[in-house]
């Protein structure tokens, strides 16, 4: 059929470039060159449909690619009892493949495709995190190939896809599976909260997925804490489909600190080697049982009466007074009041305490005082006196001299919207102010010396890492509470506002994990906020080996890791943001990853299409090749400049 198709091309240019030349243009000397360019286009592009592709095979044979899976899932056994795994199955189908095909293409796929020279295939190893074998289709096909032969485990994420696209594009794809179906159960996710308060109940969800196990029940177990373990049955989902195993458990009382705690989910009775998508793991941070707020005075005055009431108020667990009145002892203040509580006792209370307010001398502050000022997550400083405030970038100076009159409206700050409508007329005078110097990120309130003077702040707020603080310059603030209804407004609007954000629970980490569960072979991504600098970032293995290190000097919205097996691993994360230098450290867990889970297998890929779906008919290299007609007009322009060299027009 093609020499016929080439006969009649060859006919029909030269009748057509013989009569034109002959009959209709001028006999000039040179018009049989131009007379042979036309007919060699006319014949390009008459016969173009059957001419082989450019660099193709001259003989028509057909070109067999062979596509082989290198997904993560073909490390495990090809059989449900064990013995070989499926990649050493691959690579012998495929070596039998290339022996009894004529040069054939050998291609590898997981999430892409790639060629790869036969003399390389002995050598072969998994390693995707994806089974789609669609681009490696398009790629082969791109490459030349008229047929397809596909050696895979049989899970295949993106199945039907490839098979309407080998039937739209005319091509013939066979799959070889090499591996038996399994009756498999895993787990594919855990919902949980990424932070818990000690004495909470937790709720965990994790979601089942299973192939060829339908109806018999499934008993998941949760193991957490010092030998804890919850268990539950449910019955096992169908291919394709899920269900979930929910878990509430009370979360036992955390020390004085934030703790990571890990919680372990499994299928019970699954063996190995499948019983790494039967497992998983998450991280978990536990909080300290919040005590509320505790007010020490070492200096006291009527702050105590006024505040304690608004703090009871404002703060989750309510709120403690206890004011010195000798060295090692103090009274409790307010509704209950209790003389000769011991220091131990208040230093126990400050010690937990969610916002703990120190009213005092800075410089004059008894050691344990300071250390729980300086460690504890939210603190209000009342100064009394000169020196370094703990806990913070500040240092108190000597008393300015004068009184001073507080100011409104107040500077823009996070406490803004509770002074809204306040007024200070007729408001007494803060009998002594005192200077700072340091680092602070907002004023929230100002004063003027003797109304005329030069303008101070009576409160700065700031935060150091996740710490946040607030510093009262002023002494006496109470006797503008101590005015009843002209006073009360400003100061319940002050304290209130600086209380709400001091114990604020949202506070963004500089730097946190995209991804807190990852799975094997996924790379790590860590998600940055703009203010960082100067990071530095290192992996961990669960026996504390640096397994990576690197470092971004300036901003940046996110930053690119490593991948890791599967197992524990933890990150420590160093730099400088607007609070100062921090230092993040977080356990996580790197799971088997999708390609450990069980998936349905489906029907095998047999497409064998006679033609193209469209209608059209394909030669012997799937369709009409580019190449003649862009010879037929290189030489159509050089008959035309031909044509206008010897006098034609």
């Amino acid at each position: 059929m093609p020499g016929l198709a080439f006969v009649t091309a060859g006919v029909l240019a030269i009748a057509v470039t013989f009569w034109w030349y002959a009959h209709r243009e001028e006999k000039v000397p040179g018009r049989g060159l131009a007379g042979l360019l036309r007919g060699t286009a006319l014949f390009l592009i008459l016969s173009a449909h059957w001419l082989p592709p450019f660099g193709g095979h001259t003989d028509g044979s057909p070109t067999t690619a062979i596509l082989v899976d290198v997904s993560l899932s073909m490390r495990y056994p090809a059989a449900a009892t064990g013995g070989v795994t499926r990649m050493q199955r691959a690579r012998e189908a495929a070596s039998d493949l290339l022996a009894s095909r004529h040069a054939p293409d050998l291609w590898v796929f997981a999430g892409s495709a790639s060629r790869l020279d036969p003399g390389d295939l002995q050598e072969l190893q998994p390693g995707g995190t994806a089974t789609r074998v669609v681009p490696a289709i398009e790629q082969a096909r791109a490459a030349g190939a008229d047929s397809l032969i596909l050696v895979t485990d049989g899970e295949l994420s993106d199945r039907e896809e490839a098979r309407r696209l080998a039937r739209r594009l005319g091509i013939p794809l066979r799959e070889v599976r090499v591996a038996e179906t399994t009756a498999r159960v895993g787990i594919r996710r855990l919902v949980a909260p990424g932070t818990v308060t000690a004495g909470d109940t937790l709720e965990l969800r994790a979601e089942i997925v299973s192939t060829g196990m339908t109806g018999s029940p499934t008993r998941v177990s949760l193991s957490f804490g010092e030998g804890q373990t919850v268990e539950t049955t449910i019955a096992t989902p169908a291919s394709g489909r899920t269900a979930e195993a929910v878990f509430r458990v009370l979360v036992d009382p955390a020390g004085d600190s934030i703790e990571w705690r890990s919680f372990d989910v499994q299928v019970v009775g699954v063996k190995p080697p499948w019983d790494e998508a039967a497992r998983a793991r998450v991280w978990i941070r536990v909080s300290p049982q919040p005590t509320g707020a505790v007010v020490v005075s070492v200096d006291p005055d009527w702050e105590a009466r006024y505040l304690l009431p608004l703090l009871e108020r404002s703060v989750p667990g309510g709120a403690r007074a206890y004011l010195r009145i000798d060295d090692d002892l103090y009274l409790q203040a307010g509704p209950r009041p209790a003389p000769g509580v011991s220091e131990t006792t208040v230093r126990r209370a400050a010690g937990k305490a969610m916002l703990l307010v120190v009213q005092g001398e800075p410089g004059r502050l008894p050691a344990w005082l300071a250390s729980a000022a300086a460690g504890r997550p939210a603190v209000l400083h009342f100064v009394r006196g000169p020196g370094a405030v703990p806990g913070t970038d500040l240092t108190i100076q000597e008393a300015l001299p004068g009184e001073w009159y507080v100011e409104v409206p107040p500077s823009a700050s996070p406490v803004s919207a509770h002074l809204l409508g306040v007024g200070t007329v007729d408001l007494p005078p803060l009998p002594r102010l005192f200077e700072s110097t340091g680092r602070f990120d907002w004023t929230v309130m100002s004063a003027r010396q003797d109304r005329r003077g030069a303008t101070r702040p009576v409160v700065l707020m700031g935060s150091t890492g996740d710490r946040r603080w607030a510093v009262v310059h002023g002494e006496s603030t109470w006797r503008w509470a101590a005015r009843g209804a002209l006073g009360l407004p400003l100061y319940r609007g002050l304290f209130s506002g600086m209380v709400d954000w001091l114990v604020e629970r949202t506070v963004t980490q500089p730097v946190r994990l995209q991804d807190p569960s990852p799975g094997h072979g996924e790379a790590l991504q860590w998600r940055l906020t703009p203010d960082v600098r100067d990071l530095r970032i290192e992996v961990e293995d669960s026996s504390g080996r640096v397994v990576w290190s690197d470092s971004l000097s300036g901003p940046s919205e996110s930053f690119d890791g490593p991948t890791l097996p599967t197992g524990d691993a933890r990150f420590v994360a160093e730099g400088r943001n607007r609070s100062g230098d921090f230092r993040v450290v977080r356990p996580f867990h790197v799971g088997g990853g999708d390609e450990s889970l069980p998936r349905p297998f489906g029907p095998a890929l047999d497409v064998r299409p006679a033609k193209a779906e469209d209608g059209s008919t394909r030669g012997p290299r799937g369709g009409t090749p580019v190449w003649p007609f862009a010879a037929a007009i290189v030489m159509l322009c050089a008959e035309w400049l031909w044509r206008r060299r010897v006098g034609l027009r």
